[in-house]
């Protein structure tokens, strides 16, 4: 059953949407946080109110035009008052303030439905206010604390609803994702996965969480936290469960007796900082269709100033992937001076925006020009090559030449 039925409601839910700051109380339709004018020009917040008849999961509105408001008397930017706002006093509910003023405002063919009606009145009330203060909003952000089932967070995503993306953001819905390694890289993964309305995430890591873990990850960990060296599951499962509904954890490292672990998935990202087992990992998921990213990074010193390579490799089981796979490391490459823990956060989580980027155009929620299966950028140079499976290799030699270091694991 869900948690928030009437947010099915087609207008009430295109007002949450919108981030108008919604909710049933006492048997009325009451949208909060509305900007109007007082009479000295002053912009204040008020209240619209009106009676509606929940049945299952609709709130039904009866042909009246009418509205009610709470606050002081609205006015125009100039302080003179709204000439459709009547003195009436309606007691809506007993911790909310009674509606002061009866709104009277008919179209000649009336309001065809509640979204259309409300705002209507709320732009009368709010652009006066908008034209004294540009700063001033009427959508605030949906206060309804409900989130309907089908979407797998603990409260509305109106950032996403306020771009106009929930279209869009439907490409997620039957996502179930895997991230393997919760290293630097794919914290920031996780990161930005749990904002978005995939239908599951499994985070895989045997791996303690550590000081060191604490400067190349999202966040800021207490010393509280750092000194009970919880599992690197578990804290950013404890970090990002309070907003994504559906993240489970396994604290294990993926062995060839384990890889059933990943059956199901429909997406990958491997961010492991042991290659041994990718090779391994990739033909698991290439034999069931499911596709992957693999990331990692080479980093070293070099005349006391840090340079090297990102790498992103992208595997559709749909597309030839020869070329991709013999971009994944074997193993760790012994000139590496990552593995030494240098502290490289912002480069962390540039590899993961590379990654989550090369998903998302997957999906298509982004526009893809390049379908590449191969992507390095270059510290260096401050450039990233795209590579597909018919283009030659002629820029791993560039590459090289430009004093950029070995491309290992995450």
């Amino acid at each position: 059953m869900s948690t928030a039925p009437l947010a099915r409601d087609e207008d009430v839910r295109r007002l949450l949407d919108d981030g108008y700051d919604v909710n049933i109380i006492g048997g009325h339709l009451v949208v909060k946080q509305v900007p109007y004018v007082t009479t000295e020009t002053v912009v204040a917040h008020g209240f619209l109110a009106y009676p509606v008849t929940v049945s299952g999961d609709r709130v039904v509105m009866d042909t009246d035009h009418r509205i009610w408001f709470g606050g002081s008397i609205p006015c125009n930017e100039h302080g003179q008052p709204l000439t459709f706002a009547t003195p009436e006093t309606r007691d809506i509910f007993p911790d909310l303030p009674a509606a002061s003023f009866m709104l009277s405002s008919k179209p000649a063919n009336g309001y065809p439905d509640q979204y259309a009606k409300v705002t209507a009145y709320v732009r009368m009330l709010a652009h006066p206010a908008m034209a004294l203060d540009s700063e001033v909003t009427s959508t605030p952000g949906a206060a309804w604390q409900e989130v309907e089932e089908d979407l797998p967070f603990r409260y509305r995503d109106t950032a996403t609803s306020r771009a106009g993306l929930s279209i869009l953001s439907r490409l997620f819905r039957d996502e179930r994702i895997v991230i393997i390694g919760l290293g630097g890289t794919g914290a920031y993964i996780l990161d930005q996965v749990a904002k978005t309305p995939v239908a599951s995430i499994l985070l895989i890591d045997g791996d303690v969480f550590d000081n060191h873990n604490a400067f190349r990850a999202p966040g800021a960990a207490s010393i509280e936290q750092l000194r009970e060296r919880p599992s690197k599951v578990a804290y950013f499962y404890a970090m990002y469960g309070p907003m994504h509904t559906n993240i489970t954890t396994e604290q294990t490292y993926i062995t060839d007796e384990n890889l059933d672990l990943l059956d199901g998935a429909t997406f990958v990202f491997l961010a492991m900082d042991d290659a041994t087992m990718k090779p391994a990992i990739a033909a698991y998921l290439l034999q069931r269709g499911t596709p992957f990213v693999d990331v990692g990074m080479g980093v070293e010193e070099i005349d006391s100033k840090l340079s090297g390579l990102l790498r992103m490799v992208f595997a559709d089981p749909g597309e030839g992937v020869e070329r991709a796979l013999s971009r994944i490391p074997k193993s760790a490459e012994e000139r590496d001076d990552y593995s030494r823990n240098i502290q490289v956060a912002d480069l962390n989580a540039l590899n993961a925006m590379l990654a989550i980027g090369r998903w998302k155009r997957h999906l298509g929620f982004y526009a893809d020009g390049t379908g590449e299966e191969f992507a390095t950028y270059s510290m260096f140079t401050n450039h990233i090559t795209n590579e597909t499976a018919d283009e030659s290799d002629d820029s791993d030699d560039q590459e090289d030449d430009r004093g950029d270091g070995p491309v290992s694991a995450a």
